[in-house]
């Protein structure tokens, strides 16, 4: 790694293209697909998620409620969707949805307010939840951590000392201990480990708001150490009786001058920080990240290899990679989070990332592991229902073309089942479902009908399905038997 950087570097010194446009950006020749053939298995999973702190409201005892309160942000989420008290409600949204899945999280500063001490109400609270969404025929998916912590937990140092990754393990043994016997269908252990660090500790824009690329890799490496101790103890009580994972989010990082080794090389910087030490933390049982005169992170636990039984994968977007600062491209289609462009062909990019950097090669390893992976989270940010329509037509092609392309994708989860406090501000509008915050009330949007059919036609040509109105229901085909994997003309 250390010869690669200096390589590239002395290239670039030399280098007397940096003026040249990129000349080559991956990407599929759209007018050429037929996405009329977009199809899936009758046992993919369909299904929509949301994070407590972000729709749950109240969860006034984190470090993002302290940041709202300091004034870190536009607004704080307060109420939010009240999802708390309306979460029969929001179960039937998922039905009526044509969704067999939700995945929602867990609020750690509910459960356990105080270190050591749990609350049987809330406990009981997200017990009522499972129980609600398995009469109703709806997967219950946890997320343990999605980006919240307790603030006593953060007062400790949070996950900056590894001799904290106790209190996770402490938590995490608790809420799985007491719902899955209740039929919880997958576990999350951590929402974006990679994102959780980067934002908080090496970006600045989220709590704990430090710019401190060596304390992030710590974090980030906690954090792992901490999903494999916690598996592998819940597996030592549960076997394989129960699925655990944990969660990656991919966003490509791509020269904006083909010709220019300092582009290359901001991308492979970037893309060493957030991604190659997650694939060989669990092939290799190692974990690294070297920066010259920033990080020099290497640690090793050989318990880590194999120990997620499934990647859920996050993906939204690209970007490129300009003298060291990440740009959209001029001509690319915008949404309203200024940080994505739509860009589905980076599904199938991604999908094949974690199928070649963590799927094959445990399948390789003696004896051979064999795991699956799930989108558990895309979306986009709009208030163009066509728009939204486009986007998942194009997004859930690249996901069939991936599974043709042999790709084990087993289900996926769309970002979000409601407009919701986007980590911020209310003004980005991921939902299937509009919610008016003055009324609470919900409505279905008609750009999500496309989503719809895809989960009540598995295993059909959607083309004539595309279109419908917002509360039609699509209709059933009498019969429904298994199909090939996605092709495309």
């Amino acid at each position: 790694m250390k010869k690669t950087f200096f390589i590239i570097l002395a290239l670039a010194l030399v280098n007397p293209l940096f003026s040249l446009p990129n000349l080559s950006t991956p990407g599929f020749d759209w007018p050429t697909i037929n996405t009329t053939e977009t199809s899936f298995p009758k046992d993919f999973l369909w299904g929509a998620g949301t994070s407590a702190q972000q729709v749950e409201g109240n969860c006034t005892n984190n470090t993002w409620y302290q940041a709202e309160q300091d004034g870190k942000f536009p607004e704080s989420a307060g109420i939010a969707c009240d999802h708390w008290n309306r979460y029969k409600e929001d179960i039937q949204l998922l039905k009526r949805a044509g969704l067999n899945a939700y995945r929602f999280s867990v609020e750690w500063s509910k459960i356990e307010p105080s270190e050591g001490e749990f609350d049987e109400a809330a406990l009981q609270h997200y017990q009522d939840v499972v129980d609600e969404l398995v009469r109703n025929g709806i997967k219950p998916c946890i997320t343990l951590h999605h980006y919240t912590d307790p603030i006593w937990f953060a007062d400790k140092g949070g996950f900056e000392k590894p001799e904290n990754i106790q209190d996770f393990v402490r938590f995490g043994q608790t809420v799985i201990n007491r719902l899955q016997p209740h039929g919880v269908h997958l576990w999350f252990t951590f929402n974006s480990p990679d994102g959780y660090a980067a934002r908080g500790w090496q970006q600045g824009s989220q709590p704990p708001f430090k710019k401190d690329m060596a304390l992030m890799a710590e974090v980030y490496k906690n954090v792992l150490e901490t999903h494999v101790q916690l598996y592998h103890s819940i597996k030592a009580v549960h076997g394989e009786t129960i699925k655990i994972g944990v969660l990656k989010n991919i966003l490509q990082l791509d020269p904006y001058n083909y010709y220019n080794p300092l582009d290359h090389l901001g991308c492979k910087i970037a893309t060493d920080l957030t991604d190659t030490g997650f694939f060989g933390f669990f092939t290799t049982g190692r974990f690294t990240i070297w920066i010259p005169y920033l990080v020099n992170c290497d640690h090793t636990n050989p318990e880590a290899i194999g120990a997620t039984d499934f990647i859920g994968l996050n993906y939204y977007s690209h970007l490129y990679m300009k003298n060291f600062k990440p740009v959209h491209g001029a001509d690319e289609e915008t949404t309203q989070n200024p940080n994505y462009v739509v860009y589905p062909e980076g599904m199938y990019r991604a999908l094949t990332t974690i199928n070649e950097k963590i799927i094959q090669p445990l399948k390789k390893l003696t004896p051979p592991i064999d795991i699956p992976v799930y989108v558990t989270e895309n979306g986009i940010a709009t208030d163009d229902e066509d728009q939204r329509g486009r986007f998942l037509k194009s997004y859930l092609a690249s996901v069939s073309r991936a599974m043709h392309d042999g790709v084990p994708v087993k289900g996926y989860i769309h970002w979000s089942l409601l407009d919701n406090y986007e980590w911020g501000s209310y003004s980005k509008h991921y939902g299937i479902y509009a919610v008016n915050r003055e009324t609470q009330e919900r409505t279905l949007k008609p750009g999500s009908a496309y989503l719809k059919a895809c989960a009540a036609l598995t295993v059909k040509r959607f083309l004539s399905h595309t279109d419908l109105p917002a509360q039609q229901e699509p209709t059933l085909p009498p019969t429904i038997s298994p199909t090939t994997f996605g092709l495309f003309a």
